[in-house]
């Protein structure tokens, strides 16, 4: 019973923790009312841990090796969670395109390539407002505005998201 009721509680924080990663990672205007006070910034992440921890500790009280597998579930799944959120993936999907563009159509200079990517991405756009888009950019910064506009992310409220979205789209560009 104590196994059971651990697990519960060891998965409901877990989950807590990753729908506020969820809510947090909105753009300010997507944001729901309630994510807004302090509190919220706080108080569920540290319930999330208090109630996590509390799973744990029923576990170890029943068996340690399901207390441990507890704990290597749940930094696995929040590295995942983390690491391959909606944005990354997006960035990861255009970048792909590009790359394979770029490498279908060798003979193509960078900026039609960009072009092309953009054309795919947003293939309702006319052709003078693609151009506008790829101007004098490179992929890293044409990744980082498509994701701005798609997502409706202000660089000014937004400022700590702005932050990771450059920051990851800089990483994948590297990795390539």
């Amino acid at each position: 019973m104590f196994s059971l009721l651990g697990i519960m509680s060891a998965a409901g924080g877990l989950f807590l923790f990753l729908w506020y990663r969820t809510v947090a990672g909105l753009p300010v205007k997507q944001r729901p009312v309630f994510s807004r006070p302090a509190a919220f910034k706080v108080g569920v992440p540290a319930v999330s841990i208090l109630v996590f921890a509390a799973g744990f500790f029923l576990l170890k009280a029943v068996s340690w090796s399901l207390a441990v597998i507890s704990a290597l579930i749940a930094v696995l799944a929040t590295f995942v969670i983390l690491r391959f959120d909606r944005y990354s993936a997006n960035m990861r999907l255009i970048y792909g395109h590009y790359r394979e563009i770029r490498r279908s159509s060798a003979g193509l200079e960078e900026i039609e390539v960009l072009f092309h990517t953009a054309a795919w991405r947003y293939p309702k756009w006319s052709h003078d407002r693609l151009v506008e888009l790829v101007a004098g950019k490179n992929i890293e910064e044409l990744i980082l505005l498509m994701m701005l506009n798609e997502y409706d992310v202000n660089p000014i409220s937004d400022w700590e998201l702005y932050r990771s979205l450059k920051a990851k789209a800089s990483q994948i560009v590297r990795r390539g």
